[in-house]
């Protein structure tokens, strides 16, 4: 994969966490940073993806839950079933 360099200032203590980091997996800063942001990029497509799902479906008026419907599943000390989709 080819590569290119990018330049960022981050804090000091900051940087020497990682720098702290690459020794312990005995890698370089550089690639810790990599994959960091490599993660952070992942996630930010997947939710993006997600979100942009959630309103094809609202769109389409597919099924759905009240959000106190969900509210109160999550908080309920028992052990009660998924609420059902309001239509």
């Amino acid at each position: 994969m080819a590569t290119t360099s990018f330049t960022t200032r981050i804090d000091a203590e900051l940087k020497a966490q990682l720098d702290q980091i690459a020794r312990f997996e005995d890698r370089s800063a550089s690639y810790m940073a990599n994959q960091a942001i490599r993660a952070f990029v992942e996630e930010r497509q997947a939710t993006r993806q997600l979100v942009d799902t959630g309103l094809t479906l609202v769109e389409r008026e597919a099924p759905s839950l009240a959000s106190s419907a969900v509210h109160d599943w999550l908080t309920a000390e028992d052990d009660r079933p998924f609420p059902t989709p309001d239509r």
